[in-house]
């Protein structure tokens, strides 16, 4: 008996740490899917002219719940504030610092043209940064978290037994 209460409470321990993991991973993975999604984004309306509401219905993964939804929402109720106040409004739903990268792209939008592309891929270097600096905070959080719901866990049970 007193086993399987140490199995349950060790797996318990290993659910939160996914939980948390999963959890503290967001920034990273939205980042990611969004870097990719800018380049898509840059070339579909530099190079294809592409209009935005079409590209913006394209979109799938986790950038388009995050912000391509939002985006695309926001203009079909086309509220007074026009496309920048839109972008700025779906940027600030993005977790941090997600959101300031990529607000300042919506009032470029409308320019287009190379002025568009050269924030774009500005903003691309910034998200760069982020994801490598990111990932390594991670690494060492995680192994932080890791040894946290372990110990907790094997405290738990010698405080059980």
């Amino acid at each position: 008996m007193r086993a399987l209460g140490a199995a349950l409470v060790l797996l318990g321990a290993a659910g939160g740490y996914l939980l948390r993991r999963r959890e503290q991973l967001l920034p990273v993975r939205l980042g990611r899917a969004l870097l990719e999604d800018l380049a898509v984004l840059d070339y579909q309306i530099r190079f294809r002219r592409r209009p935005l509401p079409a590209l913006l219905a394209g979109m799938e993964g986790l950038g388009a719940r995050w912000l391509w939804q939002p985006l695309a929402e926001a203009l079909e109720r086309q509220e007074t504030e026009g496309l920048p106040g839109c972008w700025a409004r779906a940027a600030a739903g993005l977790p941090p610092p997600l959101d300031r990268y990529l607000a300042p792209l919506g009032a470029m939008v409308p320019a287009g043209g190379a002025c568009l592309s050269a924030a774009i891929e500005e903003t691309r270097e910034e998200l760069t940064g982020f994801l490598r600096e990111e990932a390594a905070r991670q690494a060492q959080q995680g192994r932080v978290t890791a040894a946290l719901c372990l110990s907790g866990a094997t405290l738990l049970i010698l405080v059980l037994i």
